[in-house]
């Protein structure tokens, strides 16, 4: 049976209305999404993470051997995709894998439908006109899901090591037959290993479109290759000791300015002299204050050191919410910094990347999505 768009809604962790069982998803996720470097998280997020991208540095070596310009992006996608199915579900499916590649796939269309802002996301009425359009969103989660019951789940009960988890599978199904009554529902479950899983998808795409930002600015690709040298040999970054490479993914997030996901009012309140009554829809204009003069110095330019203070360390100003704020905030935005930071060091400490010939590098605010066939580059090993 089809997953339907309004149950997908209606369950993933940011559009779901708030409840205990909502809680309880959240409340168990931060564990897996925010590690300490000091956790034994931490410890399994730096060797899957590791292993990834060397797997990652030979790939796109071989896919430049012949001077012709790289795709990045399946190269990307399989990066993350393998990091996160590593991470979260203490799984690794080897490149040529049919199923999980298809599941890569198939995801990252999804990601790129649910982002380009259809009329019929705000005007419900409109959807019969868009019933080709919804089945096949629906197909592709239907195949997403039956990898997951399948490849993931299959026959897999929760494995404790040491008293912890194992790995984020097995607290969703620890909660699943615990009993208890926060318990979630095995549907339920799944949806929030997909939406986790999903994940990947994002922060690929990202990575394109920061690459696309820099390609033609050696001097910063210079500085992200710098401060990757001052990491240990065999260990990932972390963001403390690499703040200007975070800085290059903070302003890369301002100028792409992805919409947030929307608030409801709980009470009647005004904005701005406005009245809004409780159960109104609420939307930040993101682009709006990303881009805004009075906020930010010469705003359509990427300057990365718009977000280290004097001392070089990172300072976000308040008006700055990338991944929003509250109970809709982005659970995962952690692991975006961690990954984007270890994939975005690892590839410019190897490899230099200029721009194709005849590819326009332009970067549309609004989406961190893009279309599979996408920007290609020049890649040489160093």
């Amino acid at each position: 049976m089809p997953v339907s768009n309004d149950l997908i809604l209606s369950t993933a962790l940011a559009f779901c209305d708030w409840s205990a069982k909502h809680k309880t998803r959240r409340d168990m996720l931060r564990s897996h999404t925010f590690p300490r470097p000091s956790a034994p998280r931490w410890s399994t997020l730096d060797s899957t993470l590791t292993a990834e991208l060397a797997e990652f540095s030979k790939n796109l070596e071989a896919a430049s051997a012949s001077g012709s310009p790289v795709a990045l992006k399946p190269l990307l996608l399989h990066t993350c995709a393998s990091t996160f199915m590593g991470y979260f579900c203490g799984l690794r499916f080897p490149k040529g894998h049919a199923k999980f590649e298809q599941m890569i796939v198939n995801f990252d269309k999804v990601f790129y439908e649910v982002n380009q802002g259809y009329a019929a996301d705000f005007l419900p009425w409109l959807n019969p006109l868009h019933t080709r359009h919804l089945e096949q969103l629906n197909q592709w989660s239907h195949q997403i899901r039956e990898f997951i019951t399948t490849e993931i789940i299959a026959d897999r009960t929760p494995g404790v090591v040491g008293g912890e988890m194992t790995d984020y599978v097995d607290d969703l199904l620890a909660n699943v037959y615990s009993g208890s009554d926060n318990s979630l529902d095995l549907e339920s479950a799944l949806f929030a290993l997909e939406d986790i899983i999903g994940g990947h998808s994002a922060v690929a795409n990202f990575l394109m479109k920061i690459i696309a930002l820099i390609v033609r600015r050696p001097d910063i690709q210079n500085r992200i290759r710098e401060e990757a040298a001052t990491v240990a040999p065999g260990t990932i970054p972390i963001p403390s000791r690499v703040p200007y490479t975070e800085a290059v993914l903070l302003e890369g997030l301002r100028l792409i300015s992805s919409p947030i996901v929307p608030h409801v009012a709980n009470q009647d309140n005004s904005i701005a002299g406005y009245p809004v009554a409780e159960g109104s829809l609420i939307f930040l204009n993101n682009y709006e204050l990303n881009m805004n003069p009075e906020l930010w110095s010469e705003p359509e330019k990427f300057n990365p050191e718009r977000f280290l203070s004097a001392s070089g360390e990172v300072r976000q100003p308040e008006y700055f919410i990338p991944f929003g704020g509250g109970r809709r905030s982005c659970m995962g935005y952690k692991m975006v910094t961690i990954l984007g930071i270890a994939v975005i060091s690892a590839m410019f400490s190897d490899f230099e990347v200029g721009p194709a010939p005849s590819v326009d590098y332009t970067v549309a605010p609004g989406s961190l999505a893009l279309p599979w066939d996408t920007y290609s580059f020049a890649v040489n090993r160093r």
